[in-house]
């Protein structure tokens, strides 16, 4: 009787692949490492004179703190790449999830009071070199996860998610870090503001200890994701052989290059011509929430109809155009007319990378995900660093008279708009400019209009590149329709379609 049970259990069908609940827990690990590490990237970006003058230094400096996890993110990227393709998600977020939390704590050391100005600039260096040094570990990782724990229609929704994360946190960063700056006294509390910022790292660390139980599902959501990748060098070979793929590695490195930029940039783009520390919060806190919702759109989009080519293309022109209007406009204090068109330009910029990274994917396959993706993070630190320094370079020092003529907040409180008059103005922060001119350190105002044109442009002509030379084939879908056709005529296995019963977390 027992060998007849038997031998009916062997005869049943066997599910080739299944869904679990616990790739959302997953996919939140990743998605709050991402954001932890954006908001220590981002944290003095938003008050950058603000915090030259804590720790009495100079705004070259300060932008190298954010710049630092781009160089982290280019000399690391390969070893994540690498460490995710050949041992998987869990040590790759276990490491992300120590740096962050262990460099974002020793950030808070920064602001002891027995240390001198460069000593305070050394160990807040040293803690976030070693955030930058763990980011690529967990940034590399959406691509990775939405291969190997969701099922084909909601990979790009779960890589949108995962990738997102990091803006969302740059955002949090540009709306928290204005609010520990008293604009009566002008008292900058660094050491509450470094403590907020460590707090999201600590979840991360703690979330990965408890969830991160696994690399992997044991039985995979789909046919690409159970495939073993080629061999690391031998998928590098490809991958620069594929005009696709270089395409990709250009077109879409430059949109994170570009967002890099603007993130580092954008309080110093706004502020001298009137727009106070937190209107360009709330302007990084529009780009980053429409951008959320119109990457969401498209990743459901993408997810449903697999219109990736024709998806980026559109958000890449959409966000070009939005882009011309920006540097048409920024230099003119319209007020919150201004979130209008940042609002347009976040609404269609986000999907650019996630979906950018499905298409690397589907080009380029069966080259290991994380490989694919992560050259294409590679390649937009690159052009991030890239930019900001060409940038900064192009910037003109304003003169006294533009200070006053566009009412300059750069070195203002806020309250400055309400409570003194432009003659109070001018013989204050002015005074200053007029004693130590242009050139001199002191209270200097930098004019970037050159700087967002050659932006534009830039932009321009990377969209012409993605709609005039992009063809590509989808290798992943048509390998995966090729084995749903296969496991059809097999009498042993079931058809590949998803077991849609989520399995309960105790499978694994």
């Amino acid at each position: 009787m027992n060998n007849e049970k038997c031998s009916s259990l062997d005869k049943e069908p066997i599910a080739s692949y299944r869904t679990y609940k616990k790739r959302w827990l997953v996919l939140c690990v990743v998605a709050v490492l991402n954001l932890s590490g954006g908001m220590v990237w981002i944290t003095f970006t938003p008050v950058a004179y603000k915090a030259v003058a804590f720790y009495e230094t100079d705004l070259g400096t300060i932008n190298w703190l954010a710049l630092l996890f781009n160089v982290c993110g280019i000399v690391f990227g390969v070893v994540a790449t690498y460490e995710l393709e050949r041992f998987g998600l869990r040590p790759a977020l276990y490491l992300s999830a120590g740096l962050t939390f262990v460099g974002a704590a020793l950030r808070i050391a920064s602001v002891a009071e027995d240390l001198n100005s460069t000593e305070k600039l050394v160990v807040l260096f040293a803690g976030q070199a070693l955030v930058a040094v763990g980011q690529p570990f967990s940034m590399y990782a959406p691509a990775k996860t939405a291969a190997v724990w969701f099922p084909e229609d909601e990979r790009a929704i779960a890589n949108t998610i995962g990738a997102v994360a990091n803006p969302i946190g740059v955002v949090l960063a540009g709306l928290i870090s204005p609010l520990f700056v008293d604009y009566n006294s002008g008292d900058f509390y660094v050491l509450n503001l470094l403590i907020t910022m460590a707090c999201p790292a600590a979840l991360g660390a703690l979330m990965t200890l408890l969830i991160v139980t696994s690399g992997e599902p044991s039985i995979p959501p789909s046919a690409g994701g159970k495939k073993t990748p080629e061999y690391f060098g031998h998928g590098l070979k490809k991958l620069f052989k594929n005009k696709n793929y270089i395409i990709l590695l250009l077109t879409v490195g430059a949109g994170i290059g570009l967002y890099g930029t603007f993130a580092t940039l954008l309080e110093q783009l706004l502020c001298p011509f009137g727009y106070t520390d937190t209107m360009a919060g709330i302007c990084s806190a529009v780009l980053t929430g429409f951008g959320v919702v119109g990457a969401a759109i498209v990743g459901v989009y993408c997810d449903r109809t697999k219109q990736f080519s024709s998806s980026i293309k559109f958000c890449y022109i959409a966000v070009t155009i939005g882009t011309i209007v920006f540097s048409c406009v920024f230099h003119i204090n319209i007020g919150y007319l201004i979130l209008i068109v940042v609002g347009g330009c976040g609404l269609f910029s986000f999907g650019i990378y996630p979906i950018g990274v499905e298409l690397a994917v589907e080009c380029t396959y069966p080259v290991g995900v994380a490989t694919s993706s992560g050259l294409i993070m590679i390649s937009g630190q690159l052009q991030s660093i890239i930019l900001v320094l060409v940038l900064q370079l192009i910037g003109r020092p304003m003169s006294a008279e533009e200070v006053i003529k566009y009412d300059s907040q750069c070195h203002q409180s806020q309250n400055a708009e309400s409570a003194t008059t432009t003659a109070e103005y001018s013989t204050s922060s002015v005074a200053n400019l007029l004693t130590t001119g242009a050139d001199g350190g002191g209270d200097v105002t930098y004019d970037l209009s050159l700087s967002i044109y050659v932006c534009t442009a830039y932009m321009g002509l990377m969209a012409l590149t993605l709609l005039l030379f992009f063809r590509p084939k989808y290798l992943r879908m048509e390998a995966e329709r090729s084995n749903d056709l296969n496991s059809d005529s097999s009498e042993s296995v079931m058809p590949p379609a998803y077991i849609n019963k989520d399995s309960e977390l105790s499978h694994l």
